[in-house]
């Protein structure tokens, strides 16, 4: 492992390169590429150094160099594609650094798909964590005689399915130890719920910290824990507890001299960080130091966190928020998750289930089939239907009405934004995605648990795209306790009844407008504005159907009571 670390870690340059690719087997003399050659093989005119090293039979390393500000995961997505079409009868591992080497890459594709899907590593040179090196050891264990066999392997060990496993067990192992080490008297499946808040808390603000938000420390979390143990335990009561609810959860004005002591972390809002009424009910019941330290140093310091989901093309050996909600979701107490029929929903089928209801949203706003599945596509609209489609966009809403743990929410707002920046809105992708959260998604599940992580996948899609420069205030996250609710959809009437606009409709978007974007004390004012304004709706909504139901039956009895043809009245049926 150490040996690893020190090789991913090793000084920028061709013969850090070529050390990896040894220890991937690829050991024989390393060729430099001349131009006619790079452009054979259909390699960047602006790569700074290309080279091959042969390995048994059909294996090849290519190591690559490029320029300044040209990340190698983008270059190594467009070298896949030209090798895959060129030289398909080679088996390719790629290693590749920009000249900066802040980043390497080591990545390999099939060529029997096309465009390949490129199965890859990424590593931070300065933060490397234990995942990498142990893919590093998998890919030198992989390397043998029979080449078709070793590349295989390298595609397994680069791909996500096998750190899926990985990092399941481990955060399956590390959530049973959570709610184990709680007192015998909290019930158990409350102790598990309660350990799965936690656990996806910290999850959440290791991705905070992957952007440097958290006190400008890629280590914060794991330097507050060890001073916490330091100085005598108790981080739950110590660490988390003000950390999650006096910290996070208040402006930095308010805070209390142990929560300023955590340095410049940032107000959230959002209602992520506010204390579930679980939490309240057991507001004394704490984990266990030994149990935390294993959720820190088995998951939070052992995997490598990207904000990057798999995708068709890219596949990446590092935990993204869609592998985060999947574990989540499969952890959810398997007793609920049989009798509510909640399960995991695969990310190609949300994908496509998607974008066939966007195809659908789009001709409705005046597109046909054609131009909406382009756009889908990543091609941007004929600039004079831009501004009316994104005005149209706008009014778009997106209900989910058995979310579950939000594939399909998260998906449909990530497409949505990225089909308004299609259309010319020019803020960063985390604005926009904030704004389409706040006013287009909307959701109903009859778990709790599920509604807490749909909420926290909404939130963390909306965090992952957000940049902040030096000195700049991080934006708070919108409340969403009003967007995305706890109840049975499939309890009352279908949605026959409810066409059309609800009284106070326009009051009631208003209201969530502004909601979604207060904190403090004018947080809780519009909550409950919201709430009476809602309520007021649903009694309208309910006197419009009784009312409805009453004309109904008065048609009914006066039909009853009239003669017939013949002048006699009609006699009541059994009925």
């Amino acid at each position: 492992m150490r040996s690893a670390a020190a090789l991913l870690a090793a000084p920028p340059g061709v013969d850090a390169l070529h050390a990896i690719a040894r220890v991937a087997g690829c050991d024989g003399d390393v060729a430099p590429l001349a131009a006619d050659a790079r452009a054979a093989l259909g390699l960047p005119d602006d790569l700074l150094d290309a080279r091959v090293c042969p390995g048994p039979g059909a294996l090849r390393a290519l190591l690559l160099r490029s320029p300044r500000g040209a990340p190698p995961r983008e270059t190594m997505a467009r070298v896949a594609t030209k090798l895959a079409a060129r030289t398909p009868q080679l088996l390719w591992i790629a290693i590749a650094e920009d000249d900066a080497a802040i980043e390497r890459v080591i990545a390999c594709w099939s060529a029997h798909r096309s465009p390949p899907r490129v199965a890859a590593l990424s590593v931070e040179r300065e933060h490397l964590v234990d995942s990498d090196a142990e893919a590093l050891c998998a890919i030198a264990a992989a390397a043998g005689a029979d080449d078709l066999l070793t590349h295989a392997r390298w595609l397994e060990v680069l791909g996500r399915d096998a750190l899926t496993r990985r990092f399941y067990r481990e955060l399956e192992a590390s959530v049973g130890s959570l709610g184990g080490s709680l007192p015998a008297v909290v019930p158990a499946e409350d102790r598990r719920t309660l350990a799965l808040h936690a656990s996806s808390r910290l999850l959440f603000l290791a991705f905070l910290e992957a952007k440097g938000w958290l006190d400008d420390d890629r280590g914060f979390l794991a330097r507050v824990h060890a001073d916490t143990l330091l100085g005598g335990g108790a981080v739950h009561r110590r660490m988390l507890d003000p950390l999650f609810f006096g910290t996070l959860n208040a402006r930095v004005a308010a805070r209390a001299p142990a929560a300023r002591a955590f340095g410049r972390v940032p107000y959230l809002n959002g209602g992520l960080f506010t204390r579930t009424p679980l939490e309240k009910r057991w507001r004394h019941a704490r984990f266990s130091d030994e149990a935390l330290a294993a959720l820190f140093d088995g998951v939070l310091a052992r995997y490598r966190l990207t904000a990057r989901e798999d995708r068709a093309t890219w596949s990446e050996a590092a935990v993204d928020p869609e592998m985060l909600g999947r574990a989540f979701e499969t952890l959810m107490a398997s007793r609920e998750r049989r009798n509510s029929g909640a399960f995991y929903t695969p990310q190609p089928l949300v994908a496509d289930v998607t974008a066939e209801a966007l195809a659908v949203a789009l001709t409705r706003c005046g597109l046909d089939e054609p131009a909406a599945r382009r756009i889908l596509a990543g091609e941007r609209p004929v600039p004079d239907r831009a501004a009316e489609l994104r005005a149209r966009l706008v009014a778009l809403r997106v209900l989910d009405p058995a979310c579950g743990s939000g594939a399909f929410l998260v998906h449909a707002l990530e497409r949505i934004a990225e089909i308004l920046r299609l259309c010319g809105d020019a803020r960063d992708v985390g604005a926009v995605r904030r704004e389409v959260l706040a006013r287009t998604i909307f959701g109903v599940d009859a778990s709790a648990t599920a509604v807490w992580l749909c909420e926290l996948r909404l939130w963390l899609s909306t965090v992952i795209e957000t940049e902040v420069a030096p000195g700049e205030r991080v934006p708070t996250l919108p409340n969403l306790d009003h967007n995305i609710r706890v109840g049975d959809s499939l309890g009352g009437e279908g949605f026959r009844g409810t066409q059309g606009p609800l009284h106070g409709s326009r009051t009631l978007a208003a209201l969530r407008a502004r909601y979604a974007r207060a904190t403090g004390i004018r947080k809780h004012s519009l909550s409950r504005a919201l709430d009476r304004a809602e309520r007021s709706a649903a009694v309208a909504a309910l006197e419009r159907e009784i009312a409805a139901l009453g004309h109904r039956r008065r048609e009914l009895l006066l039909a009853r009571r009239q003669r017939d043809l013949f002048g006699e009245r009609r006699r009541a049926g059994p009925d």
